[in-house]
């Protein structure tokens, strides 16, 4: 009974806590959303609002006059934005806009940060308060959603609860939830082999052709208005290898080899072989190589795996924009708290603050002519750029013999924490 009580004080305090730092971490956020007026991407995100309230499902239609670029998911909640807009005007002040522009992300992140703890906390509510507490006072993650306004955390929450669902046995609502993940940013559809791989590789093989059917009819539930709409039956081949071939560049300002050589914004589709089609050469390496893992890897942990993929395709692969390593964070962060991982915990701080880099440096270089960053651009690229790929190997080094050696005999050498 004493026990009973004890456990139930204690969870009330864990959860206190937990409450407070969400409260601090909203109101830092909306401060520095309201306060930082950024209109890079968030007036394209007010323009597709706007254009949204003449119709949803035929917004497709007008894609090319208003550069959307987006699939659908996010498209509801813009819809949502736009009738905001209406009650307001169109012609707010600028502290109103940024409220608006950005409450999405910033709620996104507060949902991200209640996911990590609400997923932890079962294992260890220490461990799920310190997780949901390097999420929500990240510099990274921070300048993300709330100095831009961007919705990369979102698709960070959408990706770590398919991962989560998954590992939970749960393959068809795992695979439908990865489904809405892929319609709501296209970069979660880097991460299909490896979902794919844990689908076919941890269940039956009925299992797996289920959650293929259910992740369809998903996708197919979400589209068919929109096909409809733009009477285009062929929208989702469109709306996909649009967005593929939007930006055929070596590098987005993006802090990787391509980077080193001065590459950005060169057009990666020059030369025999060009390095765009060497890029799915990369692609199918990396397939190989978790297929090996899968096989002969002592510890093949989806966390893991995830982080070493999508940091391999950031470094190497073309057409990465500076945000694209941002969603690496959820997962080696996960890595670090469900393994008890010193060398993932280190990990973590590194990529946290080279993706806080890769994002500020861009943004305070566009928001300020013949500042310091604006006039060094090109050298900060150079130079973080070489940080970031020397960053790299020593993560990957990590990652890879965390997931080849045996747990009993590599504690002490990696580094990991003992209960």
């Amino acid at each position: 009974m004493q026990l009973t009580v004890n456990k139930s004080v204690a969870d009330k305090k864990i959860f206190d806590v937990f409450f407070i730092m969400l409260i601090f971490g909203a109101v830092l956020r909306f401060a520095i959303g309201v306060g930082y007026y950024n209109p890079q991407d968030t007036l394209w995100y007010k323009a597709w609002a706007m254009e949204l309230q003449g119709g949803l499902f035929d917004i497709y239609l007008k894609a090319d006059q208003i550069s959307l670029d987006y699939p659908p998911i996010y498209l509801f909640f813009l819809k949502i934005t736009g009738a905001i807009y209406k009650i307001t005007g169109e012609e707010v002040h600028n502290y109103t806009e940024m409220f608006i522009m950005k409450l999405w992300p910033i709620f996104g992140d507060i949902l991200c940060s209640v996911a990590i703890f609400k997923v932890l906390k079962p294992k260890s509510p220490k461990a799920a308060i310190a997780a949901s507490a390097l999420w929500m006072f990240n510099p990274s993650v921070i300048f993300n959603c709330a100095f831009w306004g961007q919705t990369d955390s979102i698709m960070c929450l959408l990706l770590l609860v398919s991962f989560v669902t998954l590992e939970n046995k749960k393959p068809v609502l795992a695979s439908m939830l990865f489904a809405i993940a892929g319609m709501t940013k296209y970069q979660c559809l880097f991460f299909t082999p490896l979902f794919l791989a844990e689908l076919f590789v941890k269940f039956k093989f009925s299992k797996a052709v289920q959650g293929i059917c259910g992740a369809a009819a998903t996708v197919a539930a979400v589209f068919l208005p929109f096909m409809i709409g733009s009477k285009n039956p062929l929208l989702f081949f469109d709306v996909y290898l649009k967005g593929q071939g939007t930006y055929p560049y070596c590098t987005l300002n993006a802090y990787n080899v391509y980077g080193i050589f001065g590459l950005n914004w060169e057009e990666d589709t020059l030369g025999t072989p060009s390095l765009y089609a060497l890029s799915f050469v990369l692609i199918a390496v990396l397939i190989g190589f978790m297929v090996f893992c899968y096989i002969y890897a002592k510890r093949p942990s989806v966390w893991v795996l995830g982080f070493v993929f999508m940091n391999t395709l950031f470094m190497f692969m073309t057409r990465m924009h500076e945000r694209y390593q941002f969603v690496v964070l959820i997962f080696i962060l996960m890595a670090a708290i469900q393994h008890k991982h010193r060398g993932f915990f280190y990990s973590f701080v590194g990529m946290s603050l080279i993706t806080f880099v890769n994002q500020a440096v861009p943004m305070f270089s566009w928001r300020s002519d013949n500042s310091f960053f604006d006039r060094n651009y090109g050298e900060l690229m150079v130079t973080f750029s070489i940080l970031n790929l020397a960053l790299y190997f020593v993560t990957t080094y990590i990652s890879v013999k965390f997931i080849l050696k045996n747990k009993a005999t590599s504690r002490v050498a990696e580094g990991e924490a003992t209960a």
